[in-house]
């Protein structure tokens, strides 16, 4: 069975349209077609789809999950960092929340060897990007990297995290400045109704990470 039939299968068992699946993936309706009929080949999105699919990636594509256990589809984007140590880096998953907002998985749904500058960060983690708010600079199906201690300085990208409905929900944008009360923070594609610069409540969320870099399978 081909890649795309297996991932067409899955959906339906699912009961998700692909309208449903894209939404979840970052991406358009029309992207999930194409890659269902196999017009688009080894989509950079297929590790992000196995994940919502609850698919092991070797079982969509072995040639495809031992390209990734080897690094070969995720290039550095930093110049000069590269992945050391055992693969105990952890990736969390994210799904549209609403309009430039995610929901981020409570538990990690994969693991990397570390990146070299958060070799020996304790809390280091991983998020796979949804969503095309902060494009060009994150992508969907970019994985930012993030460390959680860094001080929190002007003009970064950062994750910024609130609890809502019982679920943890992010936003990735870059934050300007911050008062006691608000984060200043700025976004390169703003959603439809959204400007690119504004606040978000400090009540309403709490943590800030900081960005350090991502991975991206351009």
């Amino acid at each position: 069975m081909k890649i795309g039939q297996k991932i067409r299968r899955r959906r339906e068992e699912l009961r998700l349209s692909q309208a449903d699946l894209g939404r979840q993936v970052g991406v358009s309706q029309a992207t999930i077609d194409k890659i269902e009929a196999g017009h688009t080949a080894r989509s950079r999105y297929l590790p992000l789809i196995a994940v919502k699919l609850g698919l092991p990636l070797e079982e969509i594509d072995p040639g495809l999950a031992a390209l990734s256990a080897q690094g070969g589809l995720t290039g550095p984007v930093i110049p000069g960092i590269e992945l050391v140590g055992d693969r105990d880096f952890p990736i969390y998953a994210s799904a549209e929340g609403g309009s430039g907002q995610i929901i981020v998985s409570t538990d990690a749904v994969d693991f990397m060897p570390r990146p070299a500058p958060l070799a020996h960060v304790k809390g280091a983690y991983g998020l796979y990007i949804t969503g095309e708010s902060m494009v060009p600079e994150f992508e969907p199906g970019d994985i930012a990297m993030v460390n959680p201690h860094l001080p929190l300085v002007s003009d970064v990208s950062c994750i910024f995290y609130g609890e809502k409905e019982g679920s943890t929900r992010a936003t990735v944008k870059r934050l300007m400045r911050q008062t006691p009360d608000q984060w200043h923070v700025k976004q390169w594609n703003p959603p439809d109704g959204m400007k690119p610069q504004f606040t978000l409540a400090r009540s309403e969320w709490q943590t800030c990470h900081r960005t350090v870099g991502k991975y991206s399978r351009h």
